[in-house]
């Protein structure tokens, strides 16, 4: 949970981000874009390799889709990057960082 400390912190970083983006050049820009996609990346597989570590079949589980938005699943089987989970009664092939157990 954010305390509202961190949120203004966030807004005054993302201010920032977006003031420089209006001044860098294109090459500049492009560095940025390649830093954050690596980053990014390394946080999905470094989530997905705990979730493979720590989930198993019958694990109830929560993952947001862009089209379907907030959904909620049992796991019927977890692959290498992907888990299958279940959700009323048809089964999703779901990249294992996008998952989150359901509290």
């Amino acid at each position: 949970m954010q305390t509202s400390d961190s949120r203004n912190i966030m807004q005054d970083s993302l201010q920032i981000l977006d003031t420089m983006l209006h001044t860098w050049t294109d090459e500049e820009i492009s560095k940025a874009r390649s830093m954050i996609s690596e980053e990014s990346n390394r946080r999905k597989k470094i989530k997905a390799f705990d979730n493979k570590m720590r989930m198993h079949a019958g694990d109830k589980v929560e993952f947001t889709g862009t089209k379907t938005g907030h959904v909620q699943g049992e796991i019927v089987r977890v692959k290498y990057k992907k888990a299958i989970v279940n959700v009323a009664g048809k089964n999703w092939d779901v990249p294992l960082s996008m998952l989150s157990k359901c509290s």
